[in-house]
């Protein structure tokens, strides 16, 4: 008998494609595996992932590959000139011999290897970019899945945690590229306090951490000149206290990339230009207020809004819109506090409209001043005249007449001239007269500009975005919006009323927003409902016409100076009040008074694509009150069968109103079908569309029904007040 080892069957070879989609496979179903249902994170101690197992997989998979890739380039990719020489070799072997094949024939094989190889190579690059997308997303879900675990952890302990709190802040150092210290010392009776320094190039961030909550501290300091806020460490602090460990490290993330861009853009202090700027919007506010004679309610209406620096994000952000409802249950305690940046919670409070300021590379060279220059709005009383290296710039305001404001505006060397552009709109700052000199520096100017972002993207139509266009042009100059406060007369959008059948429109943009759908499933016009609402014993319902205005979302707005927010906030503003107005005709409230409504009106209303801050309502008294309503504003019968509501009561022949959001205060005025000369007996909806936007004058428009729409930004509460108070 043969003593010989039975022969094993030959192993299939196995190619590096089939490798990368192994790989892909792996970190597909370690995915698949981390994502539950509900959209949470399924990763727990005897959960369904184990964590080890994938891991060696995935570490296995990697060393084949590496070996594939070793042989592939030692024998596959050998030089083509050792190919070439091979093949002519081969060739002349094969011409001394009868009968030989024709020259081609190499030379066709090389050219199908080549053709092999290059689309393996190709198929290979977009595995492995897949394998490297998929790799990215699983750390990212595993990061944030220990996140949500250590916040759980500390707001289920009554300690501080002190262990699992290190571990987690220096795994978010080494992810954020910055080096990490710790620091243990004994306090007495207090116990042990740990100090995680997490340091970068000049940002350095202590965060003290002890057995109980009230011992963790939070400090940030700067490894230059820069000025201490305390305001960053308290807002760092309270996320940390809340066990928002996701919300803490966005905010060290934020500095840590202002640490990175100083480093690679020194001497550019992208730090020290961030704090100028929150300087330069506190400068701006306090000349406003100083204007509005106090009065901070007004720097929503005439104002650039309310800065509130480090409430959100590390920086200058700007409170631009308050909602209506939110808006009067304010109380004057609260109003001050709004303005030393003090009300406790403003950052939570829903609704509200906020930019914050950062920055992105840019195709035009802007200054970035040194910290001698503290910031870009002069003081009133400070003397600067124009030289070599700036000029001072002043800006009427748009809104508040007789207030000036100058802002210093660097001028590049000849060696150092900004990119496309003929007139720099620079950052200036405010500037020390005897270290004016170091101002030309071009090592400090660099592609890099300011970039105001919504906190929220606002659906805006095609005039608002024109508007803010031409505000943040790098000549633009700015001037009143409107030259009078008494008009709301303004040039008509240039907006086709024809639109596409596809084209998103602002009302389908804003009725999205209202049921908590994304914008990439917009709804029809004949899948809208109807809002209702019962205010004080009457049902209103609203139906709105088919969708005019073309609309886009604005996410982000760069800016060529910071004089560009006296601008844009007007323009923001008042489109965030005309969304406002218009949400209301999509508003489905529940309430528990629906069956005793003793009345009930109906209001059509519509929009007009060629005057996009325009809405026409008609409304009507419903006869024989309101019923029992169905989500469509349809009264139902006895036998519970929905019953058209009529109005074609006699005595009540409706009212018609248009109603229009004016430029800069965002105001909103309205005007009656009577004032407008539209006889009752006509149709008075058809009548109001003929009424030219040149007619519209403040001097012509019904004042407490003006005041009524200012006050609730609800086209529902004007029609509940025209049916008590008949025209």
């Amino acid at each position: 008998m043969s003593s010989e080892a039975p022969k094993l069957p030959p192993q299939p070879v196995r190619s590096i494609s089939d490798e990368f989609r192994e790989l892909q496979f792996i970190v597909d179903k370690f995915q698949n595996q981390l994502s539950t249902a509900d959209g949470t994170v399924g990763l727990h101690p005897f959960g369904p992932v184990n964590v080890e197992k994938a891991q060696a997989s995935f570490t296995r998979t990697c060393l084949r590959l590496r070996e594939a890739l070793t042989g592939y380039r030692d024998t596959t990719l050998a030089s083509w000139k050792q190919l070439i020489v091979a093949d002519a070799n081969q060739l002349q072997q094969q011409q001394q011999v009868a009968g030989a094949v024709p020259a081609s024939t190499a030379i066709s094989a090389n050219t199908h290897r080549a053709a092999v190889a290059a689309q393996e190579l190709s198929d290979m690059r977009n595995i492995s970019d897949a394998v490297h997308e998929d790799a990215r997303s699983c750390s990212k879900i595993l990061f944030d899945a220990a996140a949500q675990a250590v916040s759980r952890a500390l707001s289920l302990s009554s300690v501080g945690q002190p262990d699992l709190l290190v571990e987690r802040l220096k795994a978010s150092a080494k992810k954020m590229g910055l080096a990490h210290y710790t620091d243990v010392q004994s306090h007495g009776d207090e116990g042990e306090i740990t100090t995680v320094t997490l340091a970068g190039g000049i940002l350095v961030i202590d965060v003290d951490i002890g057995t109980r909550k009230d011992q963790i501290k939070v400090k940030v300091s700067y490894v230059s000149d820069i000025e201490h806020d305390e305001r960053i460490d308290a807002l760092m602090l309270g996320r940390l206290i809340a066990g928002d460990i996701k919300g803490f490290e966005e905010l060290v993330e934020e500095m840590a990339e202002l640490d990175r861009l100083t480093k690679e853009r020194a001497p550019a202090n992208f730090i020290h230009n961030t704090f100028a700027l929150t300087a330069t919007l506190a400068e701006i506010q306090k000349q406003e207020l100083g204007a509005l004679d106090g009065d901070v309610k007004q720097l929503l209406r005439h104002g650039s809004g309310i800065a509130l620096p480090q409430v959100r994000h590390v920086g200058p952000s700007t409170l631009f819109f308050v909602p209506a409802v939110i808006r009067r249950g304010l109380e004057p305690e609260d109003w001050s506090a709004l303005e030393t940046n003090t009300l406790s919670g403003v950052a939570d409070i829903p609704g509200l409209r906020w930019l914050y300021y950062s920055w992105e590379p840019s195709s035009t060279a802007h200054c970035f001043p040194s910290t001698l220059f503290q910031k870009h709005c002069l003081q009133p009383d400070y003397m600067a005249e124009d030289s070599d290296s700036h000029t001072v710039m002043t800006v009427k305001h748009p809104n508040i007449h007789d207030l000036e404001l100058r802002f210093l505006e660097f001028k590049p060397s000849h060696n150092q001239q900004p990119q496309h552009q003929e007139e720099d709109g620079s950052n200036g700052m405010q500037v020390d007269e005897q270290n004016e000199a170091k101002t030309t520096n071009d090592e400090l100017w660099i592609p890099y500009s300011i970039v105001a972002r919504l906190e929220l993207p606002m659906p805006a139509c095609a005039l608002t975005v024109k508007r803010i266009m031409a505000a943040v042009s790098s000549d633009a100059k700015v001037e009143f919006l409107s030259q009078s406060s008494e008009t709301a007369t303004e040039s008509a959008s240039l907006d086709s009323p024809r639109l596409l059948e596809d084209a998103p429109t602002l009302e389908n943009m804003v009725y999205a927003e209202c049921v908590g759908k994304n914008n990439s499933s917009l709804p029809t016009s004949a899948a809208r409902k109807s809002a209702v609402q019962t205010i004080a014993g009457r049902t209103v319902t609203v139906e709105m016409d088919a969708p005019q205005i073309r609309a886009w979302s604005i996410h982000r707005i760069p800016l060529s100076h910071p004089h560009n927010v006296l601008s844009i906030v007007p323009v923001l503003r008042r489109q965030a009040v005309f969304n406002e107005l218009l949400a209301s005709c999509f508003t489905l409230v529940k309430s528990d008074t629906d069956a005793s409504a003793t009345s009930a009106s109906k209001v059509n209303a519509k929009t007009y694509a060629n005057d996009p801050f325009r809405i026409d309502i008609f409304v009507s008294d419903i006869a024989g009150g309101s019923g029992d309503l169905t989500e469509d504003g349809k009264r139902t019968k006895l036998d519970g069968s929905p019953q058209s509501m009529d109005t074609s009561n006699s005595d009540n022949l409706g009212q018609g109103v248009v109603l229009r959001v004016i430029e800069s205060t965002g105001d909103v005025l309205a005007w009656t079908h009577q004032s407008l000369g539209i006889s009752a007996t006509s149709d008075i909806l058809t009548a109001m569309s003929s009424v030219q936007t040149s007619s519209l004058t403040k001097a012509t428009s019904h004042t407490n029904l003006s005041a009524v729409a200012n006050i609730s930004n609800s086209i529902p509460m004007v029609a509940f007040w025209l049916s008590s108070n008949p025209q």
